[in-house]
């Protein structure tokens, strides 16, 4: 069992973990003389449910087949997928499209150990608008599968496009995305805490480059009047540095401190780019001060950006500085043991070394730093009171056996299909990799239709 205390995490060999009702009572090496059930998880690694801090539901099914081999020899990273794809793709999207995409989403994050999700919506991108309502329908599906989410539906003041000779264009709303962000935070204040606390809210401003100054400042006081964390996009590409150094005069960590989003609330989505060249051995030492200071969290998303060609210079490097380190899934697998062993890897390959970055820091993003990101010091850990969110992964097979390190194992060997229980606030949601929630099969079809109709839509724009 990976249990937790005086700050991180250590493994009890044939541990117990005790939990009544939504909190854990007690986690040792004896049985509590009062159980009443016992689970016996002979051959499984009892682990905390994983906190995956960003990820997109919505749109992510249907991205799969455009996004794995395209782009432009000589692009750079990321371009031809943030500003050509990923709009095309969105824009051919129904809310209908949207709901089903997401119980598949749930689905899949559950199967593989996610407990904690934080769901990102768009806005005016999608086919019919982005209207609140979506994400108010999307609430209901989560609740009722029983996984525990964090909604923050974006605004922006305007979006982006590829014009003449693949340039980023950038379009502006008449308002600058003001009546959008006016219904999310009403969505927040309506939300927030509900589904018997299940369901909690965010603010989440778009991009850093989609957003004028005014609006992210705006961002700040609200979020401080209603006591939501924040999430943001930045760092995802050398074209968003540009463009925040052309228009703004300024570095993005700069522009983050001007406007009051640096803080222990505040999460950058990415932060792949927080330089020109993403290296943070050039960072100023002072914008490396205010990120540590600040206690700002950066969630690494390093899968969807190496499909692409691109690394994070580098994870361990952040956390030797002392930056508060998360991690999420973003896009297609939703499976966060992957991500583990995708961040681990590209780190070592970047630092050039097999130590500078260790199995136990990367665990500690998926489940703790995560958790600390949204202000949940009862996630993402087995200690008492701590939420009773638990998974059990499987460890007899020839892939595991022998087992000398649990956390290891699951950073680097294990998958998301070694997930076999998943305990969500006390509640049983997969059981022998069955998920309890949802008719699958029947999910499985209807966003097998849903993708049909969304390829039709796009034709042959990409």
């Amino acid at each position: 069992m990976i249990a937790f205390a005086d700050g991180r995490h250590h493994c009890i060999p044939a541990g117990v973990v005790a939990f009544d009702g939504d909190r854990i009572t007690y986690v040792g090496e004896d049985l509590p003389a009062n159980a009443t059930e016992i689970i016996d998880a002979t051959g499984k690694i009892v682990c905390p449910g994983f906190v995956n801090a960003h990820l997109h539901v919505t749109d992510t099914p249907f991205t799969r087949g455009y996004w794995e081999d395209m782009g432009r020899q000589g692009a750079s990273p990321n371009h031809d997928g943030l500003y050509r794809i990923l709009p095309t793709v969105r824009g051919a999207v129904s809310v209908e499209d949207e709901l089903v995409a997401a119980e598949c989403a749930f689905a899949e994050l559950l199967l593989s150990g996610s407990t904690t999700i934080v769901e990102l919506g768009f806005d005016f991108e999608m086919m019919e608008g982005g209207d609140i309502t979506s994400t108010e329908r999307m609430v209901e599906i989560a609740a009722r599968m029983g996984v525990r989410a964090y909604f923050g539906p974006r605004y922006r003041s305007g979006y982006w496009s590829l014009g003449t000779g693949n340039k980023v264009q950038y379009h502006w709303y008449p308002d600058r995305g003001r009546q959008r962000f006016d219904d999310c935070v009403a969505f927040c204040r309506s939300a927030d805490r509900s589904h018997d606390d299940m369901i909690r809210t965010m603010l989440a401003p778009g991009q850093i480059d989609t957003c004028d100054a005014d609006l992210l400042r705006e961002t700040r006081v609200i979020a401080d009047r209603i006591k939501v964390p924040i999430q943001l996009h930045a760092g995802q590409s050398p074209t968003e540095y540009r463009t925040i150094r052309d228009v703004h005069g300024c570095s993005t960590i700069a522009l983050l401190g001007s406007t009051g989003l640096l803080g222990e609330d505040f999460i950058i989505g990415h932060g792949m780019y927080l330089t020109e060249d993403g290296d943070v051995d050039r960072f100023p030492a002072a914008e490396l001060a205010a990120l540590v200071e600040s206690r700002t969290t950066i969630v690494h998303l390093p899968w969807v950006k190496a499909r692409q060609g691109a690394a994070m210079r580098s994870f361990g490097r952040f956390v030797r500085a002392g930056v508060r380190m998360g991690l999420g899934t973003d896009t297609y697998p939703f499976d966060i043991i992957q991500e583990m062993r995708c961040a681990a890897t590209l780190s070592r390959v970047m630092d050039g070394s097999p130590v500078m970055t260790t199995s136990a820091q990367i665990f500690h993003a998926a489940t703790v730093g995560s958790a600390d990101a949204l202000g949940r010091a009862d996630l993402g850990r087995l200690t008492p009171d701590a939420k009773a969110d638990i998974v059990l992964i499987n460890a007899r097979s020839p892939h595991a056996v022998p087992l000398h390190d649990p956390i290891g194992f699951i950073v680097f060997s294990a998958t998301g299909a070694d997930v076999d229980t998943v305990i969500v606030n006390g509640r049983s949601v997969v059981e022998n990799r069955v998920l309890q929630t949802t008719d699958l099969d029947a999910a499985l079809a209807r966003l097998a239709e849903a993708a049909a109709r969304v390829a039709a839509r796009i034709g042959d724009r990409l």
